[in-house]
């Protein structure tokens, strides 16, 4: 299978969700898929001509998720790593290769990846991803209810 795993983001969890989300695309590789790690806010700016690519690149994206550090992530950095400097939640070809994979596999953490925003979005683009449905994670973020 053709498998994204999404990592990262701009959550305090950030770091937590790379390294959790490396090992799980590490274990895809093992098991014999074509997994991709991507980070759902950088995205991909330097992506080969044809996307499809991604998934036979040596390294499989696990570079992103080599400079963790034990302190919080400094989510301003982040930003301004970004080449095209947008606000955007989603980076550069995310949902493009989103749409090439079979499935997405949801490694993010906080606010973004777990409040059904990012589901939602992907239901309404038809692109199938692990984890609840948007309805469920929204109530589920809601701690109070």
């Amino acid at each position: 299978m053709k498998i994204i795993v999404l990592a990262g983001g701009l959550s305090t969890e950030r770091d937590v969700s790379l390294a959790s989300a490396a090992g799980i695309c590490r274990t895809l590789i093992e098991k014999g898929h074509d997994a991709f790690l991507l980070d759902v806010f950088l995205g991909l700016e330097n992506a080969p001509e044809n996307l499809e690519d991604v998934f036979t690149l040596p390294g499989h994206g696990l570079e992103i998720a080599g400079n963790i550090g034990t302190a919080e992530p400094d989510l301003a950095a982040v930003k301004a790593s970004r080449p095209d400097q947008s606000d955007c939640f989603l980076g550069p070809n995310v949902i493009e290769l989103c749409r090439l994979a079979d499935i997405t596999f949801l490694g993010l953490h906080g606010g973004e990846g777990e409040n059904g925003k990012l589901q939602a979005t992907f239901d309404l683009l038809g692109i199938r991803y692990t984890g609840p449905d948007s309805l469920g994670c929204a109530v589920a973020m809601d701690k109070g209810f």
